[in-house]
């Protein structure tokens, strides 16, 4: 399993925490659990594999691997896993937390959890259940993301950056 929660300068301890406890508690059948933690590099994870950041290509390649994905709904990464064939659960970073300035990622998965092209996990006590719908739709094979999806994602990527200008 892989979880990202992507390069953003604020924490987002609550999808690192609640995985990290379920990893603890034995949901994931003793199966290794990647964490790409980011900016939060000095999460305490006690029963998880850590890394900070990957290379691109690393990145790439841990989204191909991996059987399931957990991430932040940030559009560049949704836009990689979804394009790798993959239905992630997602997690999207929330303003009221402070993990980020407004909702934009709210805004994101509602739009791709309606396609059925994600499963989201609003807060952590939904990743249980989001985790195990995903693994039941493991068995349907690959999903093809539309041109509409693609479309909708490289212009969520487009509005993000003209909000960074």
């Amino acid at each position: 399993m892989f979880v990202t929660i992507g390069n953003a300068t604020q924490g987002f301890s609550r999808l690192l925490g609640a995985v990290d406890r379920l990893a603890g508690q034995g949901y994931f059948a003793g199966d290794p659990v990647l964490v790409q933690s980011g900016s939060n590099s000095n999460f305490p994870t006690a029963h998880c594999i850590q890394i900070p950041f990957l290379s691109m290509e690393g990145f790439l390649a841990k989204i191909i691997e991996a059987d399931l994905v957990i991430t932040h709904a940030g559009a560049g990464t949704l836009l990689h896993v979804l394009l790798a064939g993959k239905v992630p659960v997602v997690m999207p970073r929330r303003r009221k937390y402070g993990e980020l300035i407004d909702d934009h990622q709210l805004e994101l998965v509602e739009v791709l959890a309606v396609e059925g092209r994600i499963i989201p996990a609003l807060e952590p006590a939904d990743l249980p259940s989001a985790i195990a719908r995903a693994r039941r739709q493991l068995q349907y094979g690959k999903a093809n993301p539309s041109s509409c999806l693609v479309s909708l994602v490289g212009k969520a990527i487009d509005d993000l950056i003209e909000r960074a200008k």
